[in-house]
């Protein structure tokens, strides 16, 4: 006869309106033939990540909120151990390394950023080059992260985005009680692309002898997370066809804010050049704008330069303290 063993196991749910994935503790009873889960619904725990652009860099920030019964004495990003208590089929899902790491030193304190009394390492490769970042508590005497907290400051600087970073998995790890790993989904805090102006200088040239105008591109840009997203020239057309030489200096595809464009026109109109930029925050959340520059065939009327004024001759002589009045 067979045998059906209780342990404590999780049901994953997901929370409209909420940037984080649920997970909701249930009871699990199985036997060697089969798998069942109660409908009992208990606390969550939710993880969530975001990702900034920062002194040239990617950093992704972590937040834990530990809405669960128990103590949460790990936190590991990027690892998948499938809640199936089988360690066999457990894998690391981080593909770059953080800014400076090696296998001697660990994490550099400039690439990562801990909770008081917490410290972050690297689950190095074993059989390939995926990997995991844990943070957990130094020693016994660091601050526990108890039910009903939420935990910040977990962050990690890459010199290049790796997007498993975001889109990976969290193990949770209990401490109380019998230990307990928990696969959490991570979820993406930002969702909203950046919003960007663009402003081009000069935006209005005149015809004249077919020469090419230094053009500027500035921006005004605003996102929720990220305050320097990534700006990147996407294209140049125009409202009639070009020569090959029209446009010189643009480098699509970079950030490219110094262009050349030649101030001709083949009609009396006039040619409109139409510059358009895309701003991406670290997040990968995208937005276009775009600016114009106008050939004018008419030259511009310069403004009349006024007279200096003339100075004024006083009528009277200043008076001499010196000379004193008759009375």
């Amino acid at each position: 006869m067979k045998q059906s063993i209780a342990i404590p196991t999780f049901r994953l749910t997901s929370l409209t309106n909420l940037a984080f994935t649920s997970l909701a503790f249930a009871s699990l009873a199985f036997s060697s033939d089969s798998i069942a889960v109660s409908d009992e619904s208990q606390p969550h725990v939710t993880v969530g990540v975001y990702a900034q652009h920062s002194g040239g860099k990617i950093s992704y920030h972590y937040r834990i909120a530990n809405s669960s019964q128990r103590t949460i004495s790990a936190v590991t990003i990027g690892r998948d151990n499938q809640n199936d208590g089988n360690p066999n089929n457990d894998v690391n899902e981080l593909l770059s390394f953080p800014a400076g790491w090696n296998a001697k030193l660990g994490i550099p304190s400039t690439s990562a950023n801990s909770p008081t009394g917490w410290h972050v390492s690297l689950i190095a490769p074993e059989e390939d080059d995926a990997h995991a970042i844990i943070w957990e508590p130094i020693n016994d005497r660091s601050p526990k992260f108890f039910s009903g907290q939420t935990m910040n400051k977990m962050s990690v600087s890459l010199d290049v985005a790796d997007n498993n970073y975001m889109t990976s998995h969290a193990l949770i790890t209990f401490s109380d009680g019998n230990p307990i790993n928990l696969t959490v989904p991570l979820e993406r805090l930002d969702n909203t692309p950046p919003s960007v102006t663009v402003n081009l200088s000069p935006n209005t040239i005149f015809s004249k002898d077919n020469k090419l105008v230094a053009i500027k591109a500035s921006f005004t840009s605003k996102d929720d997370y990220d305050h320097m997203p990534e700006i990147r020239l996407e294209s140049i057309t125009a409202n009639e066809p070009m020569e090959a030489d029209d446009i010189r200096d643009a480098s699509i595809g970079l950030d490219d804010r110094y262009l050349k464009f030649r101030a001709t026109s083949k009609s009396p109109a006039g040619r409109i050049y139409t510059v358009t930029y895309s701003a991406t925050d670290a997040s990968g959340n995208q937005t276009m704008a775009s600016a114009t520059v106008t050939v004018t065939t008419t030259a511009p009327v310069a403004k009349p330069v006024a007279a200096p004024a003339a100075a004024v001759t006083p009528t009277t002589p200043p008076h001499d303290p010196g000379v004193k009045k008759k009375p």
